[in-house]
């Protein structure tokens, strides 16, 4: 009988991983640094152990939200096959993307265009990035790699300092579902990546129009000053 070993060192891997941020944050939490600099080292690993943690959640959050999608609605094989746990947990893992939208929307441009370089990676290639094993239409991945260029470049908006709105907000819920529905059936991947773009697109649109009479006070401004 053979053993699989890939397995086991992913998961060491992952509690190495974890066990070293949990121990960054405690000590960072917990302890007392004597200068400035131990100050301003405990404000980075601060910095570092929300970003990390927050990636971990994320991945978790998004990955059990496309899974419970897959199974609740298009019958996709995951470690439960009960819909109506698919269902709970679609609920539960969607509410908690919702509700820290504020704290991932500045991420989401940089990871879109991620995505646009591994869809340029399978127009080269003409197959997967993970599995050369299932082809991929050229013309697809360069059409599914210019929607998410788009996409990434109507999220720049999304920084640190940016509040967003309620437009904002049904935006980037809906792109996270229309993402979930793409990635669990293939023939649905660009309509829905399609979708999304232009439910951003919109929200920028939104956005520009909400915010003209501030920018038409500030050009007003800068002309008489010039004068």
């Amino acid at each position: 009988m053979s053993f699989d070993v890939a397995p086991v060192v992913a998961v060491f891997v992952l509690v190495a991983v974890a066990t070293a941020l949990l121990c960054a944050g405690l000590y960072a939490l917990f302890g007392k640094p004597s200068s400035r600099e131990g100050e301003e080292r405990k404000r980075h690993i601060v910095n570092g152990f929300r970003l990390g943690g927050g990636i971990l959640l994320g991945f978790v959050l998004v990955g059990t939200f496309v899974a419970a999608i897959g199974v609740g609605f298009f019958g996709n094989p995951a470690r439960f096959s009960s819909k109506p746990l698919a269902f709970v947990l679609a609920a539960i893992s969607l509410t908690l993307i919702g509700v820290m939208v504020q704290r991932w929307a500045k991420y989401l441009g940089g990871w879109i265009g991620y995505g646009a370089l591994n869809g340029l990676l399978m127009a080269s290639s003409g197959h997967l990035v993970n599995n050369p094993a299932i082809p991929i239409r050229r013309s697809l991945a360069l059409m599914m790699a210019g929607v998410a260029i788009l996409t990434a470049l109507v999220c720049l908006r999304f920084t640190e300092d940016y509040e967003l709105n309620v437009v904002d907000k049904i935006a980037l819920i809906g792109w996270v579902v229309f993402f979930a529905i793409g990635v669990n059936v293939e023939k649905y991947g660009l309509p829905a990546m399609t979708l999304g773009f232009i439910g951003l697109s919109l929200a920028w649109l939104y956005h520009r129009l909400l915010n003209r009479p501030v920018r038409h006070r500030r050009a007003q401004s800068h002309y008489r000053k010039a004068v």
